[in-house]
């Protein structure tokens, strides 16, 4: 079962309902199996029959559903997140055939999506890359990892069209629903070995002449306007952070209680307090984002990443040695808070955790 969320949503319309409560309930009870097996479908099924697994909903609604995911367990947090990206891509699609065949399902939550674009904001040379050939395009390089590949119906694959600087980003979408089978060329390797995050099905994919037909083409996009919108979403915080401060912080409390530990109720008081305020900096900031500047915006954000990583480091020193026990869940969530400070990370914030480090 949860535990205390002393912290609680960030407004009072973004409560969630009792179906929804006893599938977090579910999801908390099964993070540490989650953690050692992996992520089972039947956990998206279910995010899908409360209504979670379709388009974003409004705002508030939306953070907290991330914000209670994470709460509960940050790889199923990670692996739903995943979902959105091709769900946004086939909704800007102009691809009618592809649009009629996957965006129902999609939208409701009926097929699994998920995603690899993360190689896109590395330095260097484009890997993997697209070439045109007679009948699509041909896929050569190397993924280092995609989230969710074991779970999912459908992968959007986001690629560079060449090595120039101008190269636009193509978007494509693989059909993984059985019976269909793999192109040619496409080879899934093991589930990565993770420190944080070990449950989501993240496997490297190698693509040897791999060939894509034109019609799974979702579109392409100027390698401008795509770092620009990447860049637009990655200066904020994470809600994740947030759902992580609050798992701990009722963790964190709950035996300061136990143990009647006053200066432990005092620190996790204080903690609060600055979870509150930063989240709604955070989110103001998001709601607002022209009216800060981009390293303000990189500063909140790596503030609460900042602040996760303490508030869970509390929780795992208020257990003592019973933290390390495999399967614990104040480990798992320092492990969570490390993954979020690497994950979608950018220089700006990357100096700020590495000086105040």
């Amino acid at each position: 079962m949860p535990g205390p969320d002393p912290l609680g949503p960030h407004t009072a319309d973004a409560a969630v309902g009792a179906d929804e409560e006893a599938v977090l309930a579910d999801i908390t009870a099964a993070a540490a199996d989650h953690e050692r097996h992996g992520v089972p479908r039947s956990v998206m099924d279910q995010l899908s029959g409360i209504g979670w697994l379709g388009p974003v909903a409004a705002v508030p609604q939306q953070r907290e559903r991330a914000e209670r995911l994470a709460m509960a367990d940050t790889a199923v947090w990670f692996c739903w997140s995943q979902h959105q990206s091709p769900l946004r891509l086939l909704q800007a699609s102009t691809n009618q055939t592809l649009r009629q065949r996957w965006l129902t399902d999609l939208a409701s939550g009926r097929a699994v999506g998920a995603t690899a674009f993360a190689h896109l904001r590395r330095p260097g040379p484009a890997n993997p890359v697209a070439s045109p050939c007679s009948d699509g395009w041909e896929l050569q390089g190397h993924l280092d990892w995609i989230t969710g590949w074991d779970l999912a119906d459908v992968v959007a694959l986001q690629v560079r069209t060449g090595q120039e600087p101008q190269a636009p980003v193509l978007a494509l979408l693989l059909d993984k629903q059985a019976p269909i089978s793999l192109p040619r060329g496409l080879t899934p390797e093991p589930p990565l070995q993770l420190l944080a995050m070990g449950g989501t099905w993240s496997r490297p994919v190698a693509l040897n002449h791999c060939r894509i037909p034109a019609d799974r083409v979702i579109g392409l996009t100027p390698i401008a306007a795509w770092t620009q919108a990447d860049q637009a979403r990655t200066r904020l915080a994470n809600p994740a952070a947030f759902g992580l401060i609050r798992a701990a912080l009722g963790d964190l409390l709950q035996q300061a209680q136990h143990r009647r530990a006053d200066g432990w109720i005092t620190a996790a008081q204080t903690l609060m307090q600055d979870a509150t305020e930063l989240r709604r900096r955070c989110y103001a900031a998001a709601d607002h984002p022209d009216r800060l500047s981009d390293q303000d915006h990189h500063d909140l954000r790596a503030s609460a990443l900042e602040l996760a990583e303490r508030c869970c480091r509390a929780a795992l020193v208020s257990h003592a040695g019973g933290a390390l026990r495999e399967g614990h869940p104040s480990g798992r969530r320092l492990r969570e808070a490390l993954f979020l400070q690497v994950q979608a990370l950018i220089t700006p914030v990357q100096d700020r955790l590495i000086q105040n480090g």
